[in-house]
């Protein structure tokens, strides 16, 4: 059993790496194609993926009718309304910002899960949450504790935030139901269907270079496979597991990935703010998850 639960945390780790990675690859991708037109692509190569996986290993399951209503709500959250806030909000931010703020999520998440899925918190849980928020605020201040953020993207990421904690009720239903393989491949499906009108919408108004799909290509097969397909389904796996406000913490690694990735890859300054704020939000996690006496 323990070992059952060490994979659990693994896989919640694994997808925020991923998800940390992508505002680094979305802000290589933007600088071709409009977040729009990368987010159905992006979901064209996921759903691609996972029907090969599906169909050749026989993992694939019957969506019942019924169903379908409860689908299409967590795909009007997630990917749809999430990515085009989270998408358009990034374009406005650096990729460290933008990941900190979508790292608030764990902190209003628990408030939406005590009032629909009467989930409880310890605690411990509760002190978690608030030292990883202070961890993620102390990321997103310069040396003169001053907020460098255009308003029109954290107003935006702000959003992304609010749809993820609609989504996050979703799936804990949908985890109940079927498989996170399952969940992903259709809810990518339905949400490419939500996009593609809006491609061309916005098209007219944010032309994208698709002729130099060299320079795009790579991180664009990146989060179609990664971000969208194996992140998702990891992610389904840790919610099925650990309910939304446990898993939802891990979210606050996605600032810490981000961080570091973004040093490396596209040499954002990591600065002592921010090594200060990774240590913050790592401690925060790991008290989120001790166990102790509910409230």
């Amino acid at each position: 059993m323990k070992n059952r639960n060490y994979i659990v945390h693994l896989a919640g780790v694994i997808a925020m790496i991923f998800w940390g990675m992508s505002f680094v690859w979305s802000t290589q991708v933007y600088q071709n194609l409009n977040p729009t037109a990368t987010i159905f692509l992006r979901l064209f190569i996921a759903t691609i993926f996972f029907t090969a996986i599906l169909f050749v290993f026989h993992l694939n399951e019957n969506v019942k009718k019924e169903h379908l209503g409860l689908f299409a709500l967590a795909a009007m959250f997630e990917p749809f309304l999430y990515f085009i806030f989270e998408g358009y909000g990034l374009k406005n931010t650096s990729p460290v910002i933008g990941s900190g703020i979508i790292a608030l999520i764990p902190l209003v998440t628990p408030v939406a899960a005590r009032i629909f899925l009467k989930e409880h918190l310890t605690p411990m849980n509760i002190v978690g949450f608030i030292v990883s928020f202070v961890g993620v605020i102390v990321m997103l201040l310069n040396k003169d504790l001053e907020f460098i953020a255009s308003p029109k993207g954290i107003l935006l990421l702000f959003g992304a935030v609010l749809v993820a904690v609609g989504y996050s009720i979703a799936l804990i239903k949908l985890t109940k139901l079927y498989k996170p393989l399952t969940i992903t491949w259709v809810q990518n499906i339905i949400g490419m269907l939500y996009f593609a009108p809006m491609v061309v919408i916005m098209e007219r108004f944010e032309p994208s270079n698709f002729a130099n799909i060299g320079g795009y290509i790579v991180p664009l097969i990146c989060l179609g496979v990664f971000c969208s397909a194996v992140a998702y389904s990891l992610w389904a796996f840790t919610f099925s597991r650990l309910g939304a406000s446990r898993a939802n913490v891990y979210s606050n690694l996605i600032p810490v990935f981000t961080a570091i990735f973004s040093y490396f890859i596209i040499h954002e300054a990591l600065t002592a703010n921010k090594i200060i704020g990774i240590l913050l939000v790592v401690f925060g996690l790991v008290l989120s998850q001790m166990k102790g006496k509910k409230q």
